[in-house]
């Protein structure tokens, strides 16, 4: 039996065990063929989750998508890496389910494909971020100062000042949100990180 073969077969049928303490391999084996496939369509989920950002002003002067698209494009315009425009694209994903905490779920999505300093950067952008408006509140606008000293800090003084803050101009010419998923498609094509992933660098389940 060929491997196409075997993952088709696998595809047609579906583990039956009702505790995990009771499965077989071939349990896994079916769950790690559905899986494959469920995984390559992680891009369009990502997407599409991107899209409720449309439409979201949240008081702005451009909606939520509109200041993602521009970030990227902003970051791409000034010759930054698909990583980095990825990054800048997806940096607010989270302001649908993490209103108090929207970099942590924009973090969870990145964290297996992308660079620690990458990472590190949408991580701390909200509080970066917080130079340009903290103060209005009576916060502290320096708060960023307590990472001064990590590697990753001019980084993301750069993002957010070069190309996060000044992303809600309505006037501004932004790419279109389609001409960012073949840098999307890439990034998420093959995880770097994660807990599934062997030593070999091979995904748990696959040859």
């Amino acid at each position: 039996m060929t491997d196409v073969t075997e993952a088709s077969e696998l595809l047609t049928q579906s583990a039956t065990f009702g505790a995990m303490t009771e499965a077989t391999k071939l349990d896994w084996d079916i769950i790690a063929a559905h899986n494959k496939v469920f995984s390559a369509s992680l891009t369009d989920r990502v997407i599409d989750h991107l899209r409720l950002l449309d439409g979201d002003c949240g008081g702005f002067s451009v909606d939520r998508l509109e200041h993602s698209v521009q970030t990227a494009t902003r970051a791409a315009r000034a010759n930054k890496s698909d990583e980095y425009v990825v990054c800048a694209l997806l940096h607010d994903i989270g302001d649908t389910l993490g209103s108090y905490n929207h970099p942590d779920v924009a973090v969870a999505i990145l964290k297996p494909f992308v660079s620690e300093d990458h990472l590190w950067m949408v991580e701390k952008h909200g509080i970066f971020q917080g130079y340009n408006f903290f103060h209005h509140f009576g916060m502290d606008r320096n708060m960023r100062d307590d990472f001064s000293g990590h590697q990753a800090y001019d980084l993301t003084v750069e993002f957010c000042q070069e190309y996060d803050q000044p992303a809600f101009d309505p006037t501004y010419q932004s790419m279109q949100l389609e001409e960012f998923l073949p840098a999307v498609q890439d990034l998420f094509k093959s995880p770097k990180n994660s807990i599934y992933l062997k030593s070999d660098g091979v995904m748990m389940g696959e040859n």
